[in-house]
């Protein structure tokens, strides 16, 4: 892989915006094209080695595009003129990205844990003294900047997460506020998938009433307060968990139940079935 290639390819992996795969011809007529690569995204090819034509290539990105939707790393077979072509697909999707509001105490094990567990960690913070890299050397982007202001130029889709954590409650309702109108603007499909604020079941249950006549078509679903497993988190990295561990039942689709729960339910279900018999 050239320098250029590699380059790119990496800049897309660590902050891109879209899923980008690498296609490597492994299997062709003309060997000297045998290890020739191709650098794609949704738009269309980013770059590519020397021999391959435009006409070539996008044969190539036809026979591999249904994989690509998918997010399918494989190799590919297909017939070109009279000849057998194979091509091996990588693909590289976009992180989930997580959006960290506040740069408090519990702020800090959450960047942790969510870069630990895959996502592109962005902590914003008002404050210069706490939205630093010095306290947040894993995250990947820090933003000092007014909330609101951030949140309105917040680009979101189906893989944002955003935590609520800001050092005032006040801070926390406008940052959704925002959020909430940004989401009222586009899609069901395109918004975020989770949006968890911190703050106890009294103070949450009359900011909603508010929240609730005042985006009356939105439906909510998406929206976790009080943020986190009822896991009995105490200090802030057991609380730091209890939400990861929510922001992941979210993110796979996953019930967030004891996995011994399960097996327990799966041997009673067997049992009955037994029984039936």
């Amino acid at each position: 892989m050239s320098k250029q290639m590699y380059a790119k390819l990496l800049k897309s992996i660590k902050g891109g915006q879209k899923d980008i795969a690498l296609v490597t011809i492994t299997k062709h007529f003309d060997e000297s094209l045998i290890g020739s690569k191709i650098l794609f995204q949704e738009n269309g090819v980013l770059l590519a080695d020397p021999g391959l034509s435009k006409g070539f290539q996008a044969v190539i990105l036809e026979k591999v595009w249904p994989f690509f939707e998918k997010g399918v790393t494989k190799a590919v077979q297909f017939e070109y003129g009279d000849c057998q072509i194979e091509c091996y697909m990588e693909v590289f999707p976009v992180p989930p990205r997580l959006i960290v509001a506040g740069a408090g105490h519990v702020s800090e094990p959450v960047a942790k844990i969510g870069k630990m567990t895959g996502f592109h960690v962005t902590v914003i913070d008002d404050r210069p003294d706490f939205a630093n890299k010095e306290r947040f050397p894993t995250a990947d982007e820090v933003v000092c900047a007014p909330y609101v202001e951030f949140f309105k130029a917040l680009h979101v889709s189906p893989g944002t997460f955003i935590v609520l954590l800001t050092r005032g409650h006040k801070f926390d309702v406008v940052s959704l506020q925002e959020l909430l109108r940004r989401e009222e603007a586009i899609s069901k499909e395109d918004r975020t998938a989770y949006i968890g604020m911190i703050g106890s079941k009294r103070r949450i249950a009359g900011v909603f009433e508010q929240l609730k006549n005042e985006f009356s078509d939105h439906s909510f679903t998406n929206i976790y307060s009080p943020v986190g497993l009822d896991i009995g988190g105490q200090t802030p990295a057991e609380i730091a968990v209890s939400i990861m561990a929510e922001v992941l039942k979210v993110k796979n689709r996953k019930s967030g139940n004891s996995l011994k729960e399960k097996i327990s339910s799966y041997s009673q279900l067997k049992f009955r079935e037994r029984v039936k018999k």
